[in-house]
């Protein structure tokens, strides 16, 4: 512009020839020229206008035609509105300003655009003294404003923000010291501004969370760290809320605490659901240690990655055997293979997995049944997110089966050998002519001698036991009479019901025909265990005294005899002795004990 300025016919305007122009016009000429931001000169009365190299950006298409022209003429629109009551105030004798000005000027694609621009008007004054002209200057705001504007609406959209995610936005001094009003904090927990102010918002704290938040508050302040915590807040209709605190120092550019500023955000709904979630997790566990074991968590990919304090304490591995797939390792090796294999489809079928294996129980050192149910957690989108788990203890499960089992096959065998001895008994007795009644008595004697099994609950009887029911069910009021004595020893099924006939013929007998016919007959039954061969055996004596056998008895040889003599021996595989002579029946018994 200098160049352009010394080159133009200032001598056909107002202004005159550069040569005869004043100093006055001269320096401020050469000051407007070394300014950076946008300048103009007013001059004279006609208003003749002289701008630097910047202020072309402002004059953009009335540039160079603007160069000596009366700003009247340059800017007629704004003119009358604009400079015109500045150059008045400024012919006066006053500087003025305006801030934010906006100007349309045609930007790089030729289209206009508002810039805003801060301008000043100066009067410039001659050697005398008086105004001579104007000196404008001008610096944009039009960034400073975008950045104003971006900063106001950013502030807006965080107030919005807060507003709809804070219960309640406040502000303290530097010291943490409440000065200030806050509507929110009074609307949120039903507090005066009276009791708000200072240190009064700790009222509106539970007492049990107290000392504990101001603690929290007075060591932020100290150190000028950040707040978060949670605590439970008065509500303003009765009751506690949980809150979660936020605040910060706000600080200055150089770097003092000029205040804090803080919010409340409630989280009363996820406190009371985390209190529900626990006191559920609580209950489940509850359950779970009812059934005597434990719970876990895999990954989607079947692999442990969360510890399980109930397995490991069960199974006495570390966690580092736990983790992965370490766990197969507690399982019996037999087991192994078969539950690697169940656990692999059921990860690939995406199924429930229902499993028993056994489990080392390293406080018992032994292996113990469990029974494993895990089923897959899935996302929203179906995809699995982990397996969940839990071992209930089977071992008793197991026992009482493996008890059944045994009681059947008991049973089993204990059927075939009854019907076979009722079958035996049904020949030997209504099969010979025998009268009814004697099978009748018979099948008595064998259902006391089952009722001793049954009540025994095992399948042996003791042989006082066995001896004392069949002498009560015939000879019941002759017990002053009896003797009966001898050591506990047990008889198996097979042995009871054969050793009950017989105690069953001798004692039908006795009543009969012997000691226990009359008063004077006397009977005692003894045993003991003595060792017979390489096994030990159990020895019976039945032996009656007192009674005058008629000879008739003495000769006569009934199935009841036989079932003595011959079926207890083969049947055992052991040993009688019988003899009726004139004082009694003698009787011993000899048969191995298992």
């Amino acid at each position: 512009m200098a160049a352009r300025i010394r080159a133009h016919d200032w001598a056909s305007t107002p202004v005159g020839s550069i040569e005869h122009w004043t100093q006055t016009l001269r320096i401020a000429v050469g000051m407007v020229l070394a300014m950076p931001n946008p300048a103009t000169i007013i001059w004279g009365p006609q208003q003749i206008q002289i701008y630097n190299d910047a202020y072309i950006d402002i004059a953009k298409g009335r540039h160079p035609a603007l160069l000596g022209c009366p700003v009247a003429e340059g800017w007629p629109d704004a003119y009358d509105t604009v400079i015109a009551p500045l150059m008045e105030s400024v012919r006066a004798g006053s500087a003025s300003r305006l801030v934010s000005f906006p100007v349309k000027l045609e930007g790089p694609d030729g289209r206009l655009e508002e810039r805003v621009f801060d301008t000043d008007w100066s009067p410039i004054r001659d050697e005398t003294g008086a105004v001579a002209g104007a000196l404008q200057t001008l610096v944009e705001a039009t960034e400073r404003l975008v950045v104003q504007k971006a900063m106001r609406e950013s502030e807006a959209r965080h107030r919005l923000l807060i507003g709809s995610w804070a219960q309640a936005v406040w502000e303290t001094d530097a010291d943490g010291v409440v000065v200030a009003d806050s509507p929110s904090w009074r609307a949120y927990t039903g507090q005066t501004q009276e009791e708000w102010i200072g240190y009064g918002w700790l009222n509106a704290i539970h007492p049990d969370d107290r000392a504990y938040v101001e603690k929290q508050w007075r060591e932020a302040i100290e150190v000028r760290g950040l707040v978060n915590a949670e605590f439970r807040l008065r509500a303003p209709n009765g009751g506690w809320r949980w809150t979660n605190v936020r605040a910060v120092p706000v600080v200055d550019a150089t770097g003092r605490v000029e205040k804090w500023a803080g919010m409340n955000i409630d989280i009363d709904a996820r406190r009371r659901a985390e209190a529900a979630l626990r006191e559920s997790e609580e209950r489940f566990r509850g359950l779970i240690d009812g059934f005597g074991q434990f719970s876990w968590e895999a990954s989607a990919e079947g692999l442990i990655e969360v510890d399980s304090p109930g397995w490991r304490a069960f199974t006495g591995q570390r966690l580092d055997e736990w983790l992965g797939r370490g766990w197969i390792n507690a399982l019996h090796p037999d087991d192994q293979e078969l539950t690697e294999a169940k656990w692999q489809q059921a990860l690939a079928d995406r199924t429930a997995v229902d499993h028993e294996y056994r489990l080392w129980h390293a406080p018992t050192a032994l292996w113990r049944w469990s029974n494993v149910r895990a089923v897959p957690i899935t996302n929203s989108d179906g995809s699995i997110r982990k397996w969940s788990g839990v071992n209930i203890d089977v071992t008793d499960h197991h026992k009482l089966l493996a008890r059944q089992k045994v009681l059947i096959n008991e049973l089993q065998h204990r059927s075939r050998n009854l019907i076979g001895v009722v079958t035996a008994l049904s020949n030997r007795t209504i099969g010979r002519g025998s009268p009814v009644e004697s099978f009748t008595t018979r099948l008595k004697a064998l259902s006391r001698a089952q009722a001793l099994l049954s009540q025994s609950g095992s399948d042996t009887v003791a042989v006082e036991a066995l001896v004392r029911a069949e002498l009560a069910a015939h000879a019941d009021g002759a017990s002053g009479r009896i003797t009966v004595v001898g050591p506990a020893v047990l008889l198996t099924s097979q042995q009871v019901q054969n050793v009950a006939l017989a105690l069953h013929e001798l004692t039908t007998n006795a009543v009969k025909y012997g000691a226990l016919k009359e008063e004077a007959g006397r009977l005692a039954v003894t045993w003991e265990v003595i060792q017979a061969a390489e096994s030990k055996h159990l020895a019976l004596d039945w032996i009656e005294t007192g009674v005058d056998l008629q000879p008739e008895t003495i000769t006569h040889r009934g199935y009841g005899r036989e079932l003595i003599e011959r079926a207890l021996a083969y049947a055992l595989g052991g040993r009688t002795d019988y003899t009726l002579a004139s004082g009694g029946v003698r009787c011993r018994i000899e048969l191995p004990l298992s």
